[in-house]
């Protein structure tokens, strides 16, 4: 009965922890990542100088993107430009239709 007991723990700590996990990395804040040759964690920013280092890999990308800024951008001055056009094009047609109606009349 020990002996079950004992193997039901073993298993049950295995499957929890995982196998081969490395909780040491666990211990580190997420701008920091576990350097097993100096058996600390490492500030991400040091990636920027040294990307080499292994397990950079693992840092979160500090800046982040500005695609959806360029796309904002370009489709506001897209808008932009329509609706000057649009302005531009009612302006001479109804310069047009007003002059039209002004050589009728005379």
């Amino acid at each position: 009965m020990a002996r079950a007991l004992c193997w039901i723990t073993l298993v049950a700590t295995t499957v929890v922890t995982g196998i081969n996990a490395d909780t040491s990395s666990s211990r580190c804040a997420k701008s920091e990542f576990w350097n097993r040759d100096s058996e600390q964690c490492v500030d991400c920013s040091s990636c920027k100088q040294y990307p080499k280092t292994p397990n950079c890999d693992t840092c979160s990308p500090t800046e982040p993107s500005d695609s959806w800024r360029v796309a904002a951008i370009t489709s506001l001055s897209v808008l932009a430009a329509v609706i000057v056009l649009g302005a531009l094009l009612i302006g001479v047609l109804w310069c047009r239709k007003y002059r039209s109606r002004v050589d009728d009349d005379t």
